[in-house]
């Protein structure tokens, strides 16, 4: 894709920029290449604007710019690229040819831009959705704005999809305790789900977090030890500590697997096999999700660098300086990921591709299963 980029500065006899301002392409008309897409448009106006300029987006005139015109009035500082599938896409500033404060600042912002034209594979990962995946849409079923509570279950599920596992610990947890069972309460919770711990036990909750935890848990009577686990919890790393449970307590008696939910165990899954993969995360919008504190965490036991754009106003060519970015929607209704999605195109062809893990709880005897 690189031999196809070309940086050019153009000229225009029609195009007339008033002084203190630049006009933004969102389309322009090159010379040979013909009619040129600018889908990242929105990444230049905003800098412009921080920089006390006033910036214009608009198509620019049919007219074809033309090169070695000094005398005209508009000069554009263009780059533009050739589209695997056809067409050409880009991006195109205009400044006065007598204003060299807007001269410079939009020969900057190209050659910033230009550096980091590239192929590139855009990354996302979805949570679990009874409606699936959708390219470049939310990654979670639409819901009326609201608190983590409104729109989460304390398993980390989105409450618009059905999932017992709160209610099925907490009667777990219940029947052990009237049988006069010693519990434990395994794996980590989801942030934001103490409102379980509260409602279910009358006094202090013993949490069993790590599998070190496990190696020191005193218990009053071995054989009378029990476990129920933690809404929200990774069941691989409750797996963990139940092996090590079970290895220093052969009687543990516990909640049975059917009554385990698996979500967070499938983003974390689904956000490492990404992250792995990656050069940079963006994080889309302001929220706390499950697999947005996922995400964040995973990164940061990896060094890998972390963005917030709460607004494409703070993406910026460093941003993107990346072969493969893992885009994270952290939005109500999507809309955010869509702008960061459209942008990311027009900085050089882009492969966007959903990465969901999903674990299938099998209700029979797989022998009796039919093929």
């Amino acid at each position: 894709m690189n031999r196809s980029v070309l940086a050019e500065v153009l000229h225009s006899t029609s195009l007339h920029v008033t002084p203190g301002s630049l006009t933004v392409a969102t389309s322009w008309r090159h010379p040979t290449r013909g009619p040129v897409d600018c889908p990242a448009h929105r990444l230049l106006a905003a800098p412009a604007r921080q920089s006390g300029l006033a910036a214009d987006s608009r198509p620019l005139p049919d007219e074809e710019l033309r090169d070695g015109l000094t005398t005209a009035p508009t000069t554009v500082f263009t780059v533009s690229y050739e589209r695997p599938e056809g067409g050409h896409r880009g991006l195109a500033l205009a400044a006065r040819s007598d204003d060299p404060p807007a001269l410079c600042f939009a020969r900057r912002q190209i050659d910033s831009w230009r550096a980091v034209l590239r192929t590139r594979r855009v990354l996302y990962v979805a949570a679990q959705d009874p409606l699936g995946p959708r390219p470049l849409s939310a990654s979670v079923p639409p819901q009326a704005p609201g608190g983590f509570r409104d729109r989460w279950r304390i398993c980390g599920c989105p409450a618009a999809a059905a999932c017992p596992s709160a209610e099925n610990a907490e009667r777990a947890l219940h029947r052990f305790l009237e049988r006069g069972d010693e519990v434990v309460v395994v794996g980590t919770p989801l942030a934001g789900s103490g409102a379980w711990v509260g409602r279910t036990l009358q006094g202090d909750l013993r949490v069993v977090s790590t599998p070190r935890q496990a190696e020191t848990l005193a218990v009053a009577d071995p054989d009378r030890l029990a476990f129920v686990v933690a809404p929200g919890a990774v069941v691989s790393e409750v797996a963990d500590i139940l092996r090590v449970l079970r290895r220093r307590h052969p009687r543990l008696r516990g909640q049975h697997p059917r009554e385990w939910c698996y979500t967070m165990d499938d983003l974390h899954t689904a956000v490492a096999a990404a992250l792995a993969q990656s050069d940079r995360l963006l994080v889309v919008g302001q929220d706390t999700s499950p697999v947005t504190r996922t995400a964040i965490t995973q990164a940061a036991r990896t060094a890998l660098r972390v963005r917030a754009v709460t607004t494409l106003d703070h993406l910026s060519p460093d941003d993107v300086d990346a072969a493969t970015i893992t885009v994270l929607d952290a939005t109500v209704d999507g809309r955010a990921l869509r702008e960061v999605g459209r942008a990311l195109d027009g900085l050089g062809p882009a492969s966007h591709v959903w990465r969901q893990v999903h674990t299938f709880k099998e209700t029979s005897h797989p022998a009796y299963h039919p093929l």
